[in-house]
């Protein structure tokens, strides 16, 4: 059983279903913790995926109770959230590299597009960063507006841009492009740095600065 092969051989000797079935503890009639766990896994369509996971959907697995959802998903808010914190850089932004697993985390697994700015000072440190717009919302020029007016506040030398493809393409659109170079035209006239734009997937991402696409 997984909790007395984790208290023989450390939690990290389970597989990706024994430490779901540790979680589960209990499933129903003619069907075991561990038939619960690989159903669990394929409705996330593999456990790399789990983030991805939905109270709907868990609730819609035969077994899984209203509490027992809500127990899943807030381990995998904490595990989300730690991972955060492990990978938010603690010293410059200068680079694409650098941000993309952390922006992975908050915006790669999303169901729909969140766009995020990161607002740096004179050092490319961080002074605050947000998701500021969701959906198709922030491809307005009243998008533009209210990210330049933010960064006016916290008075950012450069920001750092990002949105999620829930398709898992990272590959910029026609309006991905022209957001872009309406975004980077009025930085220039504003004295801020359009230091990236960048497109997470999934699995792969998308640098604007990396394919000298700011200019």
């Amino acid at each position: 059983m997984p909790r007395e092969k984790a208290l023989s051989f450390g939690i990290s000797s389970l597989s990706n279903e024994e430490l779901l079935a540790l979680i589960i503890k209990s499933a129903y009639k003619d069907k075991d913790v561990f038939d619960l766990s690989a159903e669990i896994i394929e409705a996330a369509n593999g456990f790399e995926n789990l983030l991805s996971l939905s109270y709907e959907e868990l609730i819609n697995i035969k077994g899984i109770k209203k509490a027992k959802a809500l127990e899943i998903l807030a381990i995998l808010e904490i595990g989300k959230r730690l991972s955060n914190i492990k990978h938010i850089p603690k010293g410059e932004l200068d680079a694409p590299g650098k941000v993309v697993e952390w922006l992975r985390f908050n915006l790669g697994f999303a169901d729909e597009e969140h766009f995020f700015v990161i607002f740096l000072n004179g050092r490319c440190s961080i002074i605050r960063s947000q998701v500021m717009f969701k959906g198709n919302r922030f491809s307005s020029n009243v998008g533009i507006d209210e990210i330049l007016r933010k960064a006016i506040l916290l008075k950012a030398s450069s920001i750092i841009v990002a949105h999620n493809h829930p398709s898992d393409d990272p590959r910029p659109s026609r309006s991905d492009r022209e957001l872009t170079a309406r975004l980077a035209n009025a930085c220039k006239l504003l004295g801020v740095e359009l230091a990236d734009h960048i497109i997470i997937g999934k699995s792969s991402y998308f640098s604007f600065k990396n394919h000298s696409m700011l200019e």
